[in-house]
């Protein structure tokens, strides 16, 4: 089981007292030419860092962030660019001891060179490696599924009617019946917000669930399971992963986030980890929804693809964009169930620098009745280097939780 704990560790952001964590990502989780580098403020990484070459106009604030996408675009890891001291283990990220820092610096200029270009579109580092040391370069033709067969005959008829030459296009597609100009309007934010309460249980049963307690076991992607336990209370979350020998508990009290893999082991969390944390004590959200965020915006009726072989569910579509573009690089959508209105999907999208974007997602299933509030017992969390699937047991209503539990170890 050590490896069990070395995987969910990471999860757990113990990586976070390393710059350079992380690990491979998936193409599809990085979106190509999007999400521009969050605009300058200072200081910047060459005030506060060392020997900062290439980066020079990235804020200190993301460099952190910057790394992890260039370790999660790349697949190549902290050690094989930076130094550890042989004795201590501490970081020597200023040294230029090794050969492919080097590589990675002019690798780093490429980038640059062709998004200040005029070529009508940006890069990053996942475009060509998506996830890979070596890009993998063309790959061998695959069997298109119907969905993709019939975007694909949607797209023809369309460009064809365009042309004069393929008679109008079918309903549906682009230029069509169902068209640009004929496409369902977003709803209302209240009304999105309003039948998620309903659905989950109405807001008088929402607000006497003050406190959770869930225990369950979590599977990662190599199949290998191990027990945890959640303890949610107003603003406040805490998660033990029963991993051996050491057990690892990251905890929010509120203001601060804290991870500990062992005895003595304890690190506080600050920037990108900190925000990945915060995320998770949202106990309350769907009544301080606007609250905890003001910028929501609507988006139109759209569809959420199931398991293969199921049918897409239709979906109400909300999303929370940075709150300033200087200092918020952070993209929220949430997509609700239109039948039921509960929640099916989080996903949260963190734009770096180089143009890239860590992606994170939650799909939230097996609702049920837990002190007259639905709540999922299942979620499945995917980012660039995990695959967690959480199957709850059990969830206790209103548990006596003492706020020191929150707490750092002393």
């Amino acid at each position: 089981m050590t490896h069990v704990k070395r995987h969910l560790a990471r999860y757990s952001v113990v990586a976070s007292s390393i710059m350079l964590a992380g690990s491979v990502v998936a193409a599809s989780q990085q979106p190509q030419g999007r999400g521009g580098p969050p605009a300058p403020t200072g200081p910047m990484a060459p005030e506060k860092y060392k020997n900062i070459q290439v980066l020079t106009d990235v804020p200190a604030d993301q460099l952190d962030v910057t790394m992890r996408f260039i370790v999660a675009a790349t697949g190549i890891q902290c050690s094989s660019c930076h130094v550890q001291d042989a004795t201590t283990g501490e970081w020597q990220y200023d040294k230029d001891d090794k050969n492919t820092k080097k590589t990675a610096r002019r690798m780093m200029n490429l980038v640059k060179t062709v998004n200040a270009g005029d070529f009508g579109a940006a890069i990053n580092c996942g475009t060509c490696h998506a996830g890979n040391n070596q890009p993998a370069g063309l790959q061998p033709a695959q069997m298109m599924t119907p969905d993709q067969v019939a975007a694909m005959m949607a797209r023809q008829a369309a460009a064809a009617a365009r042309q004069g030459g393929g008679g109008a296009p079918p309903a549906g597609a682009p230029g069509g019946g169902a068209g640009r100009g004929a496409q369902t309007p977003a709803p209302p934010i209240d009304d999105v917000l309003n039948k998620y309460v309903e659905g989950i249980g109405g807001r008088p049963a929402i607000e006497k669930l003050q406190a959770v307690t869930m225990t369950g076991t979590v599977t990662n992607r190599a199949s290998q399971s191990v027990a945890f336990t959640i303890d949610e209370k107003d603003n406040k979350f805490r998660e033990m992963i029963q991993s051996t020998p050491d057990s690892t508990t990251r905890a929010f009290d509120g203001k601060t986030a804290w991870v500990q893999t062992g005895p003595g082991k304890v690190v506080d969390l600050a920037g990108f980890p900190l925000e990945q944390l915060q995320r998770n004590a949202d106990l309350m959200l769907a009544v301080k929804f606007k609250e905890r965020y003001p910028n929501l915006t609507a988006g139109r009726p759209n569809r959420l693809p199931g398991a293969p072989g199921t049918t897409p569910i239709d979906v109400m579509v909300l999303t929370s964009g940075p709150a300033s573009p200087a200092t918020d690089y952070t993209t929220v959508t949430w997509s609700f169930d239109a039948s039921t209105g509960l929640l099916l999907r989080k996903t949260v999208r963190t734009n770096t620098g180089l143009r890239g974007v860590l992606t994170e997602q939650w799909d939230y299933s097996d609702y049920r009745p837990v002190g007259g509030v639905k709540m999922p017992f299942e979620i499945k969390h995917t980012n660039w280097n995990t695959l967690d699937t959480y199957k709850i047991a059990d969830i206790k209503a209103n548990p006596s939780i003492d706020d020191g539990k929150f707490g750092r170890p002393r």
